[in-house]
């Protein structure tokens, strides 16, 4: 060994462990006609999310994807779809359909959501379900403008049919133009007070 050449010094590269993930732990499910309930559903759609909310009610959440294929399961204990509510979440640029199912066996209602987003708004029909569902599917269309694919009847239904496709309860629909513009300024009223506007 040369007397000048310095000693080499291994250097000591550290593993570097994998860093742990905290497993997130599913919701517990009480031991209840509800909690076996959702936790059969889960069992054959573990996509979805499902909780007890409280006795004889359980909730679901399920990616818009996978909805159609949730419900055809939902259904075999589920038997009747009971409406389809939407909430316009309008900062979020989302609806929410709300698929409200009732169990005749068990006595059990159930909330199914799932999001899609506002714009060019589409979901599949689930009228080969539950062929009640044209009628709530029509509703939907008519008031928010989601389109039921698969369901040949989202024409005029319930509002005049100069209104049927102008959707009035998403959030930004400016129902005192609207009125103004159909009625005129003789439509305008105001409180006993003669000082507040109502419309």
């Amino acid at each position: 060994m040369d007397m000048n050449e310095k000693p080499k010094v291994e250097e000591k590269v550290e593993e570097q462990k994998p860093q742990e993930v905290p497993e997130v732990e599913a919701p517990k499910l009480p031991d209840t006609k509800e909690g076996k309930l959702v936790a059969e559903l889960l069992e054959k759609a573990p996509y979805a999310e499902g909780n007890v909310r409280r006795e004889r009610r359980v909730e679901f959440k399920v990616p818009a994807d996978r909805i159609k294929e949730f419900l055809e399961l939902a259904s075999e204990k589920f038997e009747m779809l009971i409406q389809i509510s939407v909430v316009d979440w309008l900062k979020e640029g989302e609806f929410e359909l709300v698929y409200q199912l009732w169990s005749v066996s068990e006595s059990v209602h159930a909330f199914v959501r799932t999001r899609i987003p506002r714009e060019n708004a589409k979901m599949p029909t689930v009228m080969d379900i539950w062929p009640v569902a044209e009628t709530y599917e029509r509703e939907a269309h008519e008031f928010f403008g989601i389109v039921f694919e698969g369901n040949p009847r989202l024409g005029p239904f319930i509002l005049e049919p100069r209104e049927h496709e102008k959707h009035p309860l998403r959030k930004d629909f400016n129902m005192i133009g609207y009125v103004k513009t159909i009625y005129g300024e003789d439509f305008d009223r105001y409180d006993e007070s003669k000082t507040n506007y109502v419309i």
